[in-house]
């Protein structure tokens, strides 16, 4: 492994101590791992403060346990990723790993922490291998596997007949499941596929290619910064009347704001939005804005969602505060019981869960909403768990 420059070491370990939230004589030691910086810092800032969110809600406490949270930033790097996983591991002796942000951080840490036996949960992010035959008995997830929501995407492409569309998805793990998770539910022709490269902001020459390719809908996962600037672009270029746009983790709580009108008209595949009428989630809402002032995305839920489980686990299986093995094993056995509705557990670990369509609609003065159109895919089970070694 390559050493980290000075610069970034400093960076992402100095993390530890600048953001770190202690409890005077913590019971329960927990290193918090995401994007704090780069194009998918947005995302990292909601997965924490979603998770720090509970915690609050329990007066500094999980299962009874006072907790100490130690956050470090990934940078969106695997080897930073990877050198701050060892860090929490190795240096800060913690008990539970939470968090990471981008997949390709995600391939770098699983393996690590869930070899030296650390309970680890994720709040983003399903790679497709870490759902199949290298499933981990130490690995949680309360996000969704990658493939999920563009599965949704895929079933909803299909529902409307659409004969021909283009994907559009960057060239990294992610991108790559989002395409495979389209097309196994889409029966249709893909008119293109379509790769930029990650953190890219220019879309000109994939707008050209789109408009010659001319398909009957476009797809699109472009998370983050990216998703913002193509969206933008796309509607300035007159594309969103001429070829219905359908994405996921592209229009959201995080680029809405800054998206705005643009997006109006187009469709969303997910698992929550903060569109959700349900109780919960509007009690989840209000708790997050009071505390943040902003609306909370689907990350901030995911992470708050780690926090429940842990917390619910250890209630339901006192023992498993001082024993990660019996932590995984209260968690995998939880129906949560969440703003999103019920969510249980796959033996690899991710989570079983509604997949829904909203559409992007206006609420005046360049303000946007959600609206819930139908649930796509009920109860859905990812598409590796039978490759997963483990027992169910």
């Amino acid at each position: 492994m390559k050493l980290l420059s000075k610069t970034n070491l400093s960076l992402a370990v100095g993390a530890m101590a600048l953001m770190a939230a202690t409890a005077a004589n913590a019971q329960l030691k927990i290193g918090h791992i995401g994007a704090m910086s780069g194009v998918l810092a947005a995302l990292g800032a909601d997965q924490y403060d979603g998770f720090m969110l509970r915690v609050a809600e329990g007066d500094g406490m999980l299962g009874g346990q006072k907790v100490e949270v130690v956050r470090v930033d990934a940078q969106s790097k695997p080897e930073v990723g990877l050198q701050v996983a060892r860090e929490l591991v190795e240096r800060e002796d913690v008990d539970i790993v939470v968090g990471m942000t981008a997949s390709n951080v995600i391939n770098a840490v699983l393996p690590y922490v869930t070899k030296a036996e650390v309970p680890l949960i994720g709040t983003n992010g399903g790679p497709s291998p870490f759902a199949g035959a290298q499933c981990s008995p130490w690995f949680i997830s309360t996000a969704f596997q990658n493939d999920g929501a563009h599965e949704a995407a895929g079933q909803e492409a299909q529902n409307r007949g659409y004969k021909n569309v283009v994907v559009i998805a960057p060239n990294y793990q992610a991108g790559k499941d989002a395409v495979a998770g389209f097309k196994r539910f889409y029966k249709g022709q893909l008119a293109d596929e379509i790769y930029p490269g990650l953190g890219q902001n220019d879309f000109a020459a994939e707008i050209t290619q789109v408009s010659a390719a001319d398909p009957d809908a476009v797809y699109a996962f472009l998370p983050g910064a990216m998703g913002i600037n193509f969206i933008k672009q796309y509607s300035q270029a007159g594309m969103m009347d001429k070829y219905p746009l359908l994405s996921s983790f592209t229009v959201d709580d995080i680029t809405v704001p800054a998206i705005r009108d643009a997006a109006v008209g187009s469709l969303v595949s997910a698992h929550w939005v903060s569109g959700a009428t349900n109780p919960q989630s509007q009690k989840f809402i209000k708790s997050f804005q009071a505390k943040y002032q902003r609306t909370p995305s689907n990350y901030a839920l995911q992470g708050y969602d780690a926090a429940s489980i842990i917390d619910e686990a250890i209630k339901a299986s006192p023992a498993a505060a001082k024993d990660g093995k019996a932590l995984m094993q209260a968690m995998r056995a939880l129906k949560l019981d969440s703003p999103r509705g019920e969510v249980t557990f796959e033996r690899n670990g991710f989570p079983i869960q509604d997949y829904s369509i909203w559409k992007v609609v206006s609420k005046g003065d360049g303000k946007v909403g959600f609206e819930h159109q139908s649930v796509v895919l009920k109860a859905h089970h990812d598409a590796y768990a039978s490759q997963c070694p483990l027992k169910g």
